[in-house]
């Protein structure tokens, strides 16, 4: 035993050299180091969460569903001085995957779990004002979606306007956190007219290129003058995404920001449109433990269906007691309660859907809270007649991303580094 401890200690010295431990498992709202740092990386991050979930009230059984939520893995560093990068792997749902319920990932997206490449980034910042990132990274939609990873969400599940964004995709991007030190900041770029992560504005319903292709947002069209090398398709579609925001932080009691973003379709079929447009408002702050966040989001032509739209809106709360000196350090503990609406609009309406969340999060250490901490979620959705008929029959399109449909109570365990 002790020979094979000195081994392993002698073989991480060789195979994995400088390598640091990132002080925060959050490696996708803060991924770059800051330009004074002394440590240039490679930094290992990564988290990993398991979660129990019960829904009353519905047809059939109910029973305790119970595993890996989100598992993450990622390296970041900095090349040479100005130019920085970021490599995350992900595990979602990784208790099912490749198991006995791979194949209900027809009728229930996700729920056979999905792993891949969550980001792979590199960035040039040798003028901080004028900054280029390339690669798969979030497209700049959404105010939860880009300013917090999953391992220091609010709620156990994003927000419902999850569907009305465009998540990550592959692309280039001008961006800057801080302009002159003015508070403004913003981003603008092209990507691919895709995501490849989940269902949202943008991409096919259910991931499936056949029921719904080739008009909505799909990166390429098979052509017979489309040629690949070493497997890598060498022409696109000529359909692309443009994405942009601008916002002004005024710390810590308020930070606003607008963003948007506009792809092409095909086109190639009647019922769809031309262009999928969509856009955010939002607003978030607080103080001495007192917080609060709110967004407006709409879609038209969603998911390039012609005459079929969406919005969503929530406003949501939370005190950390702890922060509020009420508690001691080793009850860092943190109510918080969102209110949201999700509606279809348009000439295909389907209906609207609200979701209540009531939540607790508690961290052993104030310190590095995301490091390990609980959380606990009851959600109580009102107005979901219309989804649970559509879920049954196994539209699951008439129903938005982390959109709740029975009540819910939901434990999760997280550990991060």
């Amino acid at each position: 035993m002790k020979k094979n401890l000195i081994a392993l200690a002698v073989a991480a010295a060789v195979l994995v050299p400088g390598v640091a431990f990132a002080a925060t498992s959050d490696g996708s709202s803060k991924v770059f180091l800051p330009e004074n740092s002394q440590d240039t990386g490679p930094i290992l991050y990564g988290f990993a969460q398991i979660t129990g979930s019960q829904q009353f009230g519905t047809p059939g059984q109910e029973g305790l569903i119970f595993g890996a939520h989100r598992i993450r893995l990622g390296v970041k560093g900095t090349a040479v001085p100005g130019v920085t990068y970021n490599f995350q792997y992900k595990w979602d749902g990784a208790w099912m995957s490749g198991g006995s319920l791979e194949s209900a990932n027809s009728l229930f997206p996700g729920v056979s779990g999905e792993s891949g490449v969550q980001d792979a980034e590199i960035n040039f910042g040798f003028i901080p004002e004028v900054q280029l990132k390339v690669g798969k990274f979030r497209v700049p939609v959404g105010m939860e979606r880009t300013q917090f990873g999953g391992d220091d969400l609010w709620f156990i599940q994003r927000s419902m306007n999850q569907s009305l964004g465009a998540d990550r995709s592959a692309g280039a991007m001008f961006h800057s956190s801080d302009v002159m030190g003015t508070g403004i900041y913003y981003s603008a770029g092209i990507f691919d007219n895709h995501s490849l992560d989940g269902n949202n504005a943008f991409t096919l319903f259910g991931k499936n290129p056949t029921a719904y292709a080739p008009n909505v947002g799909v990166p390429f069209v098979k052509t017979t003058a489309q040629t690949s090398v070493g497997g890598v398709l060498t022409q696109g579609s000529g359909r692309y995404l443009f994405a942009g925001m601008v916002g002004y932080k005024l710390n810590p009691l308020l930070n606003v920001e607008l963003s948007g973003a506009r792809a092409d379709t095909l086109d190639s079929a009647p019922g769809y449109a031309k262009q999928i447009d969509s856009w955010n408002v939002g607003a978030r702050g607080g103080m001495m433990g007192l917080k609060y966040m709110a967004e407006y989001s709409h879609v038209t032509s969603y998911q390039g269906i012609a005459g079929l739209g969406a919005q969503d809106w929530y406003v949501a709360l939370a005190a950390n007691l702890h922060q509020m000196t009420l508690t001691p350090d080793w009850l860092d503990i943190e109510p918080a309660f969102r209110f949201e609406r999700f509606n279809w609009t348009g000439d295909n309406n389907l209906g609207s859907l609200n979701n209540y969340t009531i939540g607790v999060n508690y961290s052993f250490n104030p310190n590095n809270p995301y490091a390990a901490r609980i959380q606990a979620n009851y959600v109580i959705p009102q107005g979901g007649s219309m989804y649970r008929q559509a879920y049954g029959l196994g539209h699951t399109g008439s129903v938005p991303t982390n959109g709740y449909i029975y009540n819910t109570m939901v434990l999760q365990f997280q550990a991060g580094f």
